[in-house]
């Protein structure tokens, strides 16, 4: 059973409420679709000359005898009050509320709204919406969203308010990985330039140039543990989105591709640097009718197959079969994630900066940038 001592330390009443407006008892009921609509909520409060609570309305009361009402002869000759319409018997809650009370009872709410009141009954102006509350509640099941990276210490996990996994140490390391890569491929391309005395920049072979880093990128990488790591990544978070015991059989029966997968988002900006790159080197001297059909058509399919190719991507070049070992470590981060939000009694959302520097770019980039300042020194 889960433990419901922690819910009181939730969420407050201000946190889980919203305004709504009332309407009065003496309101004609003709003007309730209108009410309703302008609202955005298909039930509001009912107050008398007081401000008082008396009751709720909703779009049900309303048909209870709309059909007849609007269908008879003389309809125009009567009107209702919502008075005579509303629900009387109606589930209040003061603002000094028990929430933990309140949301075990959600099960039993059978209106959509729950007005707050202050200890006279007089209206606050906010109510507690069912909806709120469940998607709340949902919350607390496990996190919306998990991101994740390779790093040469293990899995990192983050749900983008905490990190689990070999945490900042292991997010530098990784920019520190990449930084190597990149620095031999550099080496590689000055000496094959210097070999064959190529214009490297702006020249026809340019294209071709970055077009080799980047293939030279990816089968380097290809190689490294960094793939696996990855592929175990992605098979716990497929797991637990699942909802899927984290199990060493079960996260290794999960597919080491994931749709949001940052290697989507990388085919999608190179794909727009190789078009603008052989727009600029090799259709400049083409008319303006044919380059503006390059650029629609270079650019649709781009976007229309990022995702696609993102998949084929992250299929045979950035993540490989993971052994027990890098599965075991996914685990241990899965595990750590899960338990952090569990145990996290704060229900505000974390700061840009907080989800920024989680999601692992600030390390990765300083590990990155260390590695050039230190290429450029010794080269």
């Amino acid at each position: 059973m889960p433990d419901k001592s922690k819910i009181p330390e939730l969420p407050t009443i201000d946190e889980i409420s919203e305004t709504l407006p009332a309407v009065s008892e003496y309101c004609p009921a003709s003007r309730l679709p209108e009410l309703f609509k302008e609202s955005q909520s298909d039930t509001l409060p009912v107050i008398d000359m007081e401000g008082k609570l008396t009751g709720i309305i909703s779009e049900y009361d309303l048909a209870k005898i709309i059909p007849d009402w609007s269908m008879d002869q003389e309809s125009y000759l009567h009107e209702y009050l919502v008075a005579s319409l509303m629900t009387r018997d109606v589930w209040a809650e003061t603002t000094n509320t028990n929430i933990s009370e309140l949301l075990s009872n959600v099960n039993k709410m059978h209106t959509r709204v729950v007005p707050i009141v202050e200890k006279d009954e007089t209206y606050t102006g906010s109510v507690i919406t069912r909806s709120s509350i469940i998607h709340y509640l949902t919350k607390l099941v496990k996190p919306r969203s998990l991101g994740g990276l390779a790093t040469p210490l293990g899995v990192y996990i983050t749900d983008g308010k905490h990190q689990a996994g070999p945490g900042n140490l292991g997010l530098f390391l990784t920019g520190v990985v990449l930084g190597l890569i990149i620095s031999v491929i550099e080496v590689i391309t000055a000496f094959v330039i210097n070999w064959f005395n190529i214009d490297s920049i702006g020249g026809p072979y340019f294209p071709l140039i970055i077009l080799g880093q980047i293939v030279l990128f990816l089968l380097i990488l290809r190689f490294t543990p960094l793939v696996k790591m990855h592929a175990a990544e992605h098979q716990t978070i497929n797991a637990i989105e699942k909802g899927m015991p984290l199990s060493l059989e079960t996260v290794k029966m999960q597919p080491k591709e994931h749709v949001r997968c940052g290697t989507n988002l990388m085919v999608l900006i190179l794909g727009i640097q190789i078009i603008v790159i052989i727009y600029g080197s090799f259709l400049t001297q083409f008319g303006p009718l044919f380059q503006f059909l390059f650029l629609i058509l270079g650019f649709s399919f781009i976007f229309s197959y990022w995702k696609r190719g993102g998949m084929l991507l992250q299929k045979y070049f950035t993540t490989v079969k993971a052994s027990d070992k890098y599965i075991k470590s996914g685990i241990k981060a899965g595990n750590e994630i899960l338990k952090k939000y569990k145990e996290d009694t704060d229900p505000r959302s974390s700061s840009i900066f907080t989800k920024i520097w989680n999601s692992g770019l600030i390390q990765i980039v300083a590990g990155f940038i260390l590695v050039n300042f230190i290429f450029d020194i010794i080269v």
